[in-house]
């Protein structure tokens, strides 16, 4: 609750109340997601074309980027606990698995603590080793990446030796989809790296080629859009363009709010990258 209380995040779930009863029954009172989790999401429209799963991953990333600057770590992060509010921004809930990390002279204090579901878990939990859990994070968040363009999971969780024997050999298998692109499949790899200290970041993450192509793809998209819309509202009567404009906007500065405005993050960060090169 203490955690909870304290994130303020447009991609976390934001808890309004916290409140106990007579009964000392303790209710929290969080923002509704009205489009469900994102597993459900999956079920209904299948794999998600690789400029959604990229708009809804970065925003996953934006998340954890900010629990892990504030020493917070989620430590089961799923699709089932990612929801969609009515824009379909992502927004991490259930806090219930998270640690406020602690360091003892300047190290981080490692976990030890068996936590969240074997099939997103890192190998290095599955083995029972003292582990850092914002490495674990970002495992987690790469199998939510592949299921959200396969449609299923990187590794059968059935046989969770064998599993963890095919995690370390770093044997991963990419259903024959043309349509995902080699870019996709390398970050996955990176994010699905069984050696810790070789497992890509989360800035790097944001930095990598597939989010930034992806990014610009969007950005190119939504203009487009934006250009069709203004030329078709010319023709419009004065009255039917004022009820136009009674739409949400897509200038909204909070995803809770409004349409998403990833996109023009990214495109603000592929601009910085560029000029870093």
């Amino acid at each position: 609750m203490e955690i909870i209380r304290s994130l303020n995040h447009p991609n976390i779930v934001k808890t309004l109340d916290v409140f106990e009863s007579n009964r000392r029954k303790v209710y929290v009172v969080m923002e509704l997601c009205v489009k469900g989790d994102l597993m459900k999401h999956i079920h209904v429209k299948g794999a998600l074309p690789e400029h959604s799963s990229c708009r809804l991953f970065t925003q996953l990333c934006e998340a954890v980027q900010y629990l892990h600057n504030s020493d917070v770590a989620h430590r089961d992060l799923k699709c089932e606990n990612l929801l969609l509010d009515r824009y379909h921004n992502l927004k991490v809930c259930d806090f219930g698995f998270s640690k406020r990390l602690t360091y003892t002279e300047g190290r981080m204090v490692l976990s030890e603590t068996y936590c969240g579901t074997s099939s997103y878990a890192a190998p290095e939990i599955l083995r029972n080793f003292p582990y850092d859990p914002k490495v674990s994070d970002v495992w987690s968040m790469g199998v939510v990446l592949y299921m959200m363009l396969y449609t299923s999971m990187p590794y059968d969780a059935t046989n969770i030796r064998r599993m963890v024997i095919i995690q370390m050999q770093h044997n991963l298998n990419f259903p024959n989809i043309p349509s995902i692109s080699s870019e996709a499949k390398e970050l996955i790899r990176s994010i699905l790296h069984p050696v810790v200290k070789q497992r890509t970041t989360v800035s790097s993450i944001l930095h990598s080629s597939w989010v930034l192509r992806e990014g610009r793809m969007e950005a190119s998209d939504e203009a487009s859009t934006s250009t069709n819309t203004g030329s078709a509202q010319e023709g419009l009567a004065p009255g039917e363009k004022a009820k136009e404009d009674e739409k949400p906007s897509k200038d909204y500065s909070d995803p809770g709010e409004g349409p998403s405005t990833v996109s023009s993050r990214r495109h603000r960060k592929s601009e910085a990258h560029n000029i870093n090169k």
